[in-house]
């Protein structure tokens, strides 16, 4: 596709959202208040109208780019570390990953630990079954 064609594209949904956004009647009212005599204006509510549709074009991109911005940042591995005032310094993460490493450690001396008092446990009683059988 040539950047002509894309361009007069654009132009023409341009065209035909400015026109389809021009109001063809104007409803009257019976007792017109302040809002009612501001919006009795045909550019008045053609301009409201398409703010309010620029308004939402802006929104639905800015929306579909952080949906995007954080799907692409999370396929890549990068983790949030600041959202608004709070941010995680590099030297919280690195204490953060010692103390996992820490605690990693920990829970296998206390699992081989375990495994020896088990073995004990079942020598105990192997000893205390050999006892009885003495009788």
């Amino acid at each position: 596709m040539s950047r002509v064609t894309v361009v007069v594209g654009v132009a023409a949904v341009i065209a035909l959202l400015a026109k389809g956004l021009y109001p063809a009647d104007l409803p009257s009212s019976p007792s017109p208040d302040f809002v009612d005599t501001i919006f009795n204006n045909r550019c008045v509510l053609w301009a409201a109208r398409l703010l309010l549709v620029s308004a939402a074009g802006v929104l639905a991109f800015g929306g579909s780019f952080i949906v995007l911005s954080i799907g692409m940042r999370m396929k890549n591995r990068e983790w949030l570390r600041r959202a608004g005032p709070f941010e995680i310094s590099e030297g919280s993460i690195g204490e953060a990953k010692q103390e996992i490493d820490f605690w990693e450690r920990t829970a296998l001396a206390s699992d081989e630990k375990t495994i020896g008092l088990e073995k004990r446990l079942r020598q105990s009683e192997e000893l205390i079954e050999d006892l009885k059988d003495c009788r």
